[in-house]
């Protein structure tokens, strides 16, 4: 594990969550939830890839897309993202101790 590298990881993923948050109080009608799901599973393969022999890796999992635009269903998807983007800095943060 490269320790820089896991710090740049937290760094992105506290971002994502920073730019989640942001974009949420807009309100749903005015983004598109489909780029933080790519990133967040961007993020999360590069998490498996620091840590590889992590059984806790095993329970985060690829966040499907929707190409719903109804903002019900655009807020969920964020929703889902902001919640395991949260563990996952949990996650990463722990490994740094």
């Amino acid at each position: 594990m490269s320790a820089p590298e896991t710090k740049v990881l937290l760094k992105m993923l506290m971002t994502l969550v920073e730019d989640l948050q942001n974009i949420q109080q807009r309100g749903a009608g005015y983004y598109d939830s489909e780029s933080f799901v790519s990133r967040y599973n961007r993020l999360l393969e590069a998490a498996a890839d620091l840590f590889p022999d992590s059984r806790l890796m095993k329970t985060f999992s690829p966040i499907e897309s929707s190409k719903s635009v109804d903002p019900a269903d655009k807020m969920k998807l964020t929703h889902k993202v902001h919640i395991e983007t949260d563990q996952l800095i949990a996650f990463v943060s722990a490994q740094m101790d």
